[in-house]
């Protein structure tokens, strides 16, 4: 609307949690990756510009570092890029990308960040949390993708961004996860991290996976996760890079694995699903593929 100024709500305070959280994660350009990353979850702004004023406003961060950071984000699966949206009542903008629930960062690094700072700063950081939990549901609903309950949306994103929002789902509803993958990666740092915090949480997960090779570290994580963990695989890998995730009855997300142009990151592009309808079908074709698939013994 014409004579509608954008104004944030971004705090420097805001800034400097999420660049020391970036920093012990160890992502590149963590000061610009954190102003992004506060303005994408507190303001959500639709142009890239307005996120440039905060940058400039608040951290004297220009036009091409604060593009850095975002492809930092992106690379290290903190946000996912939206390609094009169907039957949604969401206007996504023109810059628009979906970021990870805040509090999966922070569980993720909370113990590590403890160990090197000092106490008020640790309580700070987490009672910020819950300030930056309200803006995110506020700005990208439950389910993170700005979706309720109808229409779909396509991402490109890592594999780290999918795990890190079946991490912030599983937090909210304790639901079971029904996951498909490759396998090749998930069993190796950083991904197996991840993972071991669904298992932590006492959520079921069935997996399948499409390949042998990871079969022995597979097993290994059903020795100790036992009662949590179910898996199965093919002894082919007959399902290519298709890779499907469900989570509980929320959401689902169909995803294909593309190879990068530079990088050792897997990229995908997937479809992520919030209508009911649509989340059976996604499940009715994991349940199929796992009736083919052999029990890990």
């Amino acid at each position: 609307m014409m004579g509608c100024e954008f104004k944030t709500q971004v705090k420097l305070d805001y800034i400097q949690d999420f660049e020391m959280m970036f920093e012990r994660m160890k992502i590149d350009r963590p000061r610009e990756a954190a102003v992004y990353y506060a303005t994408l979850v507190i303001d959500c702004p639709k142009e890239f510009s307005d996120f440039l004023k905060t940058a400039e406003n608040l951290a004297n961060i220009t036009r091409r570092p604060l593009e850095t950071g975002r492809a930092s984000l992106l690379k290290n699966g903190l946000i996912a890029k939206v390609l094009f949206s169907h039957e949604a009542d969401e206007d996504f903008g023109r810059e628009s990308y979906l970021p990870v629930h805040p509090r999966a960062i922070w569980e993720n690094i909370k113990d590590d960040l403890k160990s090197v700072i000092v106490e008020d700063t640790y309580r700070a950081i987490k009672h910020h949390l819950e300030e930056y939990g309200r803006c995110y549901t506020s700005n990208f609903k439950k389910y993170g993708i700005k979706l309720k309950r109808n229409g779909n949306v396509t991402l490109q994103y890592s594999g780290k961004w999918i795990l890190y929002t079946a991490l912030s789902n599983c937090l909210d509803e304790n639901n079971n996860l029904k996951m498909q993958v490759g396998g090749e990666r998930l069993f190796e740092e950083p991904f197996i991290k991840y993972f071991k915090k669904f298992l932590d949480l006492d959520t079921k997960i069935q997996l399948i996976v499409d390949t042998k090779d990871s079969i022995n570290a597979a097993k290994e994580l059903k020795k100790t996760y036992g009662d949590n963990l179910d898996i199965r695989y093919f002894s082919e890998e007959i399902s290519g890079t298709i890779r499907n995730y469900v989570f509980g009855k929320e959401m689902a997300v169909n995803g294909i694995k593309i190879l990068p142009e530079k990088s050792i990151e897997p990229s995908y592009v997937g479809t992520a699903y919030v209508n009911l309808e649509d989340i059976e079908v996604l499940n009715d074709k994991f349940n199929s593929l796992w009736d083919m698939a052999k029990p890990l013994k």
